[in-house]
């Protein structure tokens, strides 16, 4: 099995806003995807952001600007790109398997039509109850295109030979997932939103509309789950997505 990671545009914060020291100083923080190429079918670990996003005048994007965020991304790192690069048919992709339901992890499903949706069914439930998606910012425009969709509760195999494990981390929506991959390349924690970044490893800056006690316990699990050898992907870590990327983007 191949493990590719793949940054699908870049979500604009402060750097406060993704739990990392600096305050109100601008960031942007890549928004990244992964795809697993194995014998059984490809699966794509998120998908990133919807197209209609590229768009300045998109009235989700409206929406973060006027708090204070925003996105921007080219039409080259769209989920489609990506994976025409690697040579890989969009509509071959077998699994998504998806952390959680925000826009920049669920928006980019529009151009995977024939994949399954692999969801935590609480994950996928809060989407559906009104009150708990506004809570979480969840909207259904992004993730409900009639997909079908496998709902699974807690650690899920997604291969059936142990190399790509779902492992619940819940906290930063009600039912965050995290990917554990092991291969030839290595044991990579595919950590989702569970963490941000590896500076909030150490302060524990959760997003205010989270459950900051679920997160503490869900990272805390994370970080037991691995050895020496063992690469935490975080969510949005620019230093992971910088002159020499965490993972390979390209076929060597």
């Amino acid at each position: 099995m191949r493990l590719f990671g793949c940054v699908c545009g870049q979500f604009h914060s402060t750097a406060a806003g993704m739990g990392m020291r600096g305050g109100d100083q601008p960031i942007a923080a890549p928004v990244p995807f992964y795809v697993l190429e194995h014998p059984n079918g490809v699966a794509l670990f998120d998908c990133g952001l919807p197209t209609a996003m590229a768009d300045p005048n998109d009235d989700y994007r409206q929406a973060l600007r006027s708090q204070g965020q925003d996105v921007t991304f080219a039409p080259d790192e769209t989920v489609t790109a990506h994976l025409e690069r690697l040579d890989i048919d969009p509509g071959r992709v077998r699994h998504v398997v998806l952390s959680h339901l925000h826009f920049d992890h669920s928006g980019g499903l529009h151009q995977i039509p024939n994949a399954t949706l692999v969801v935590q069914r609480r994950e996928w439930e809060a989407g559906f109850d009104r009150e708990v998606a506004a809570s979480y910012f969840l909207p259904r425009r992004y993730f409900d295109l009639g997909h079908k969709v496998q709902l699974v509760d807690g650690e899920h195999d997604l291969f059936g030979d142990g190399s790509a494990i779902c492992v619940p981390s819940y906290g930063h929506t009600p039912g965050h997932q995290s990917l554990r991959v092991r291969n030839a390349q290595g044991d990579h924690i595919l950590v989702g939103d569970a963490c941000y970044n590896c500076e909030v490893v150490e302060t524990r800056a959760f997003p205010a509309f989270a459950d900051a006690q679920a997160m503490n316990r869900s990272l805390d699990a994370l970080l037991t789950l691995g050895g020496p050898e063992t690469v935490m992907v975080f969510g949005h870590d620019p230093g992971q997505w910088g002159e020499t990327p965490v993972l390979p983007s390209a076929r060597a």
